[in-house]
């Protein structure tokens, strides 16, 4: 069963980078008075500017539970009202959906480090990309729909993941380490 895996990628404006994180967690908790998991919410440590300052993260099992969920939030004049906050601290803003073939790994926790390696491609180049990815045994989460110059595939892994040998000719490999920040 493939999962659908729900990212937002908040770019601050500079110097906002703690109220969009304190913003994306107050987001948390009007979620869950909707009776929506709150997420994962995760800052950058490091990596170059095409990875968000910050990042919201929800498995669903499948796009109807994906839709409905978009659809409280969309009702909710309270989540509206962190939507309108949260414009004026982001200089951009992005909703891609993943999709993972494989289990979505051990559960997290506060403070954990995690390591994410972004693939960009071109979708002609996405077969040759994937067929690399099973070749290695890698598990990664396969870009479906929305967000503008995104990465077409991500690993996640913790921070000793190694992947340095990988080379995949039709791709940039982009590289970013964060830390969970909230876990709802």
């Amino acid at each position: 069963m493939s999962l659908i895996v729900s990212l937002n990628f908040y770019y601050a404006h500079p110097g906002n980078e703690a109220a969009v994180l304190r913003q994306r967690i107050k987001a948390c908790d009007v979620r869950a008075t909707l009776g929506l998991p709150r997420g994962q919410v995760c800052a950058k440590i490091e990596g170059g500017d095409d990875w968000p300052d910050t990042l919201w993260r929800l498995d669903f099992p499948d796009m109807t539970t994906q839709d409905a969920d978009m659809a409280a939030r969309a009702a909710s004049p309270d989540f509206e009202a962190i939507r309108i906050g949260m414009r004026r601290l982001y200089r951009r803003f992005e909703r891609p959906l993943y999709e993972s073939l494989k289990d979505a790994g051990s559960p997290l926790r506060q403070g954990d480090l995690l390591a994410w390696t972004g693939l960009f491609c071109a979708e002609s180049a996405a077969p040759a990309v994937r067929e690399r990815l099973a070749s290695e045994g890698i598990n990664a989460l396969e870009y479906r729909s929305g967000g503008n110059n995104v990465p077409r595939f991500i690993i996640c892994g913790g921070p000793s993941m190694d992947i340095a040998g990988l080379d995949i000719p039709g791709a940039r490999i982009e590289r970013s380490s964060w830390r969970v920040e909230y876990i709802g």
